[in-house]
């Protein structure tokens, strides 16, 4: 028994380091050139793989790119959870941005990973990620100090905090610093939130529907 199964952990082993290897080899192509410039041909030179061992692991390109970029938004979640969220909701709002700033810009190559198509279904994981975004905002609207829908908030503040990201990893800095960016984080805050419940201690301006 001991003899048979032996071979079996071997060939598991060996499955998911060639595996692993076409994830590493496919991530630095869709980093440099995006989907478009992605070929399954080239992936298989920087690997050392055949296109019927890319298949057998993955089905087909696409599968690939999407495990691809779902890896990397494992990845971004996993560290925007290592360090803990301040107790209230806005300020936990402002620590997402740095930290999404933080990531982007530290890990630029995952970072352009995340978004090197358009999806028109989202991922599990992109989705996944994505809820997160909106399940700090609801917390701010739950609070009462919310000045717009949720969903309204959530698309603009993934919208200023991808612009800003983008740009840095694109080198605009100068003239995008710390300053400015502070600056962008600040005025979204300003406004899309309050200090305290319009409508009274238990008013809200919205009801957290996104």
């Amino acid at each position: 028994m001991t003899a048979q199964i032996a071979p079996l952990r071997t060939r598991a082993r060996d499955g998911e380091t060639t595996r692993d290897v076409i994830l590493v080899a496919a991530a630095g192509l869709l980093a440099a050139g995006g989907e478009q410039g992605f070929s399954i041909r080239e992936l298989c030179a920087r690997a050392g793989v055949t296109a019927p061992t890319v298949y057998h692991h993955f089905g087909d390109k696409a599968a690939l790119v999407t495990r691809v970029i779902d890896g990397c938004f494992e990845e971004f979640d996993r560290a925007a959870a290592a360090s803990g969220a301040p107790a209230d909701p806005v300020e936990a709002l402002r620590w997402g941005f740095e930290r999404y700033v933080e990531y982007g810009t530290t890990h630029p190559s995952h970072y352009r990973i995340l978004f090197a198509r358009r999806q028109e279904k989202p991922s599990a994981a992109a989705a996944a990620s994505y809820e997160r975004l909106l399940q700090r905002v609801r917390a701010v609207a739950d609070a009462g100090r919310l000045r717009r829908p949720v969903g309204e908030v959530a698309a603009a503040f993934w919208a200023a905090v991808h612009g800003v990201t983008s740009l840095l990893i694109a080198g605009f800095e100068p003239p995008l610093g710390p300053a400015a960016v502070a600056l962008v984080r600040d005025a979204m805050l300003a406004q899309l939130t309050t200090d305290a419940p319009a409508h009274g201690s238990g008013g809200r301006p919205h009801d957290g529907h996104a």
